[in-house]
């Protein structure tokens, strides 16, 4: 038989949420509330599913909403068994029952003859079964839904009188309807003196605000029509959809053109009667901006400006951040016609789109202002762009002594100084395998004696997103080589691991030294990252450092080169911060380990079987350490390798746990002659037999291979396990089984892995329940 179900509607208004704030505080209050939902047993497990989660939520920068669409109309009974006290002492020899089961049975509301016995680990007790009433949907949200709204937590939150109520801005209304239509009931409470009801908010231009709804879809409707979409999904396509539109009537409006140096002019057919291909304004793609536009308007309607084209003598680069940094604009390119692919050269158009929160500008008043602002803003930026370069990079490299860096660490000449030792010492690992060519260590060590530079200027103080760009473009004006200029252009790529590397050898050797001298110098003064608290940037700078080092330079010995840096900082620094090199080895073991699970895609026990501390070398090479894993992913469900692997767990619990110290021999060797089963004898030979298949493979960096030459080894293994008694009542046989393990241990089973790490029908975390617009 189903139960009855209502719908919920709960709405949070508040005043202007911060856009950075928003994604992340409306799943959270999501989960909050479906958690005290549940609690509370308003929603069975049956109900809901992942094609219709149990609860939906939406957010503007005025409300947090949240609706379930199927809540319980009252709470089932619910039926408890409590243990009491023992038997013998609920009951006498008589078997009638003593004063602790009459206090039992009152203190859970049943008789005493209602009272059962149960059969404990511990012995026989009294039990009684206790039933609790469910109470009505409506009063039980009266209680838990101001808890939720109190428990509500943000990055920051303002705290206002009365209630003392702590939350990301002060609530303004609340609405909460347990019911659609004529059923809906207002769930009562109150919260920070704000009383719960069914009056929502519209968009402040609306000439009614205010509006009484009836339920979900009631609110809905009423929304949008005093111009309020909840639905940020809908506010993400409406603005695709209008600025789609935008550009194709400016399209229509423009002539054909044709590019000259970096503007546009229009284009008519030439004396031969061939027409050039049109070209066409498009949006240059902009995610984390769309993001961001999407959380800061509730009815997003885009406007189509322009600027002056004298404005497009400034580098793309410094253009777009003057649009998209301060003023949130989206920039225009101007591309080849239909036949034109994406790749094709495009420059950018003088024109931008804004989104609004308003329904219209019908008059241009608001698109003029805008208009106005941004020309103010080039201004600025074509000032900078030519009082900078009056004096040259070069020349400014002294000015860099007084510019701090860490206050433990000294200057940015000092930082440079260490950025070049490291840079000398990469390249110098690099030319051993020859992976670096002549020249590209002076071309890395210009780039970097040049590549802070760009602080002192005032567009980078002005727009510090630009940091390193702005270097890079700099000295590509003041002619430097394509590839210093490049390198100090590129030099904090990659930002994230979706991010692209540097273009060039000596642009990876340029940020390579960077990063590695921020986590090495961050880690030897105490800055290393705790929890959720990374305040320098440390992961981000050390997932960069082993995206290069894999990407950009394979075979480079990481290890080598962090601790070569290390031990030089130490030598240097006063006071060291605790942990020293441990850390810093777990810091980069990590990293590798969140690039092979993230970007990779590997199976969690594969890529800590590789990096495991058993293994020697495990993380020292980023490249290998990425070959090895995806070798044994491709051989990790080989029925032979699965029978191996729980072979390395019980060769690994014998050795650590059943053994004890002075079970083993004094010399470290197996001797065959102390064989007294065959088995031994075949596994003995079965080993030495793979060492050298092993090593050639090992040399050949055929790591497929070695493990598949590994799995061979099971039949013996299995053979070894069944017949063979490891602890031996004799000292000396007992002591050299220990020793043949031993050595199958560190030379086969963790030689390349640690293969005792591998788990049979490894699956995934289970579906969410929580749908989010």
């Amino acid at each position: 038989m189903s139960e009855a179900t209502l719908p919920l509607l709960i709405e949070v208004g508040c005043e202007e949420i911060p856009a950075r704030f928003l994604p992340d505080g409306e799943k959270k209050f999501g989960e909050r509330l479906l958690g005290a939902l549940y609690d509370s047993r308003l929603i069975p497990a049956d109900l809901g599913s992942v094609r219709e989660p149990r609860l939906k939520t939406y957010s503007t920068p005025r409300r947090i909403v949240a609706y379930v669409p199927a809540l319980l109309e009252s709470q089932p009974d619910l039926v408890e068994e409590v243990t009491g006290p023992p038997a013998k002492i609920a009951f006498d020899a008589e078997g009638k029952p003593t004063r602790a089961a009459e206090s039992f049975a009152a203190k859970n509301g049943v008789r005493v003859e209602e009272l059962l016995q149960i059969e404990t680990p511990k012995g026989l007790y009294v039990s009684a079964k206790r039933t609790t009433i469910g109470l009505a949907a409506l009063e039980v949200l009266t209680t838990i839904l101001p808890q939720v709204i109190k428990a509500a937590t943000f990055p920051k939150s303002m705290i206002w009188e009365g209630d003392r109520v702590r939350f990301v801005r002060p609530i303004r209304w609340l609405v909460a309807l347990l019911g659609e239509g004529e059923r809906a009931q207002i769930v009562p409470f109150e919260v920070a003196g704000v009383r719960s009801g069914s009056l929502t908010f519209r968009h402040r231009l609306t000439r009614k605000p205010e509006a009484a709804v009836i339920g979900f879809k009631d609110y809905t409707s009423k929304l949008r029509r005093g111009h309020v979409e909840i639905d940020g999904e809908k506010r993400r396509k409406r603005i695709r959809r209008d600025i789609k539109a935008l550009l194709e009537v400016e399209a229509g409006r423009a002539s054909e053109l044709t590019l000259t140096g970096s503007g546009a002019v229009p284009q008519t057919n030439g004396d031969d009667g061939l027409a050039t291909a049109a070209i066409r304004p498009r949006l240059i793609n902009d995610p984390a901006l769309e993001d961001w536009i999407v959380t800061s308007t509730e009815w997003p309607r885009p406007i189509l400006g322009s600027f002056q084209p004298r404005f497009l003598e400034l580098p793309r680069e410094i253009l777009i951040t003057v649009m998209r940094g301060h003023q949130k604009y989206f920039a225009v390119e101007l591309a080849g016609g239909p036949a034109a692919s994406v790749a094709s050269e495009s420059t950018l158009a003088p024109q931008f789109v804004t989104v609004l929160n308003v329904p219209g500008d019908p008059q241009g008043i608001i698109r003029r202002g805008h208009e106005r602002v941004l020309t103010a803003r080039l201004e600025d930026a074509k000032f900078f762009w030519h009082a900078d370069q009056k004096i040259l990079l070069r020349d400014r490299v002294s000015i860099l002594d007084r510019v701090t860096y860490h206050e433990k660490l000294g200057s940015y000449t000092d930082k440079i100084i260490r950025m070049s030792a490291i840079a000398e010492y990469i390249c110098a690992e690099l030319e051993k395998p020859g992976k670096a060519r002549g020249g590209e260590q002076a071309r890395a060590l210009r780039a970097i004696k040049l590549c802070k530079c760009d602080l002192t200027t005032q567009m980078v103080q002005e727009f510090t997103e630009l940091q390193g760009i702005v270097g890079g473009l700099y000295a590509k004006a003041q002619g430097e080589r394509e590839e210093v200029w490049q390198a100090i252009y590129d030099q904090y790529r990659p930002i994230n691991l979706e991010d692209e590397r540097p273009r060039s050898a000596v642009g990876a050797v340029v940020s390579l030294a960077d990063k590695l001298d921020a986590v090495v110098a961050g880690f030897s003064v105490g800055l290393e990252p705790t929890g959720s608290s990374d305040p320098f940037g440390l992961r981000r700078a050390g997932n960069g450092i082993v995206k290069i080092a894999i990407e950009a330079a394979p075979g480079l010995d990481l290890y080598r080169v962090a601790s070569n840096a290390h031990q030089r900082l130490q030598q240097k620094l006063s006071e060291p911060a605790a942990g020293g090199w441990g850390h810093l080895e777990s810091f980069f073991s990590e990293r590798l380990a969140f690039y092979l699970d993230t970007v990779v895609g590997l199976k969690y026990d594969t890529v800590r079987a590789v990096l495991s501390p058993q293994v020697h070398d495990s993380w020292n090479v980023p490249s290998r350490a990425l070959e090895r894993a995806q070798a044994l992913h491709a051989t990790r469900d080989l029925a032979d390798f699965q029978s191996l692997a729980a072979a390395a767990k019980r060769t690994r619990n014998i050795l650590t746990k059943s053994a004890k110290p002075q079970d083993f021999a004094a010399v470290l060797q197996v001797d065959p002659a102390l064989f007294k089963a065959p088995e031994e004898r075949e596994l003995y030979n079965a080993y030495e037999g793979a060492q050298s298949a092993l090593a050639v493979l090992e040399a050949n960096s055929d790591y497929a291979g070695a493990f598949r030459r590994l799995a061979q080894l099971r039949p013996a293994v299995d053979q070894f396990f069944d017949k063979v008694m490891v602890m031996d009542e004799d000292r000396a046989v007992r002591a050299n089984r220990l020793q043949l393990l031993t050595d199958l241990d560190s030379l086969a089973f963790r030689r390349f892995a640690d293969i005792s790490e591998i788990e049979p029908g490894v699956g995934g975390p289970p579906q969410d329940q929580v749908g989010t617009r």
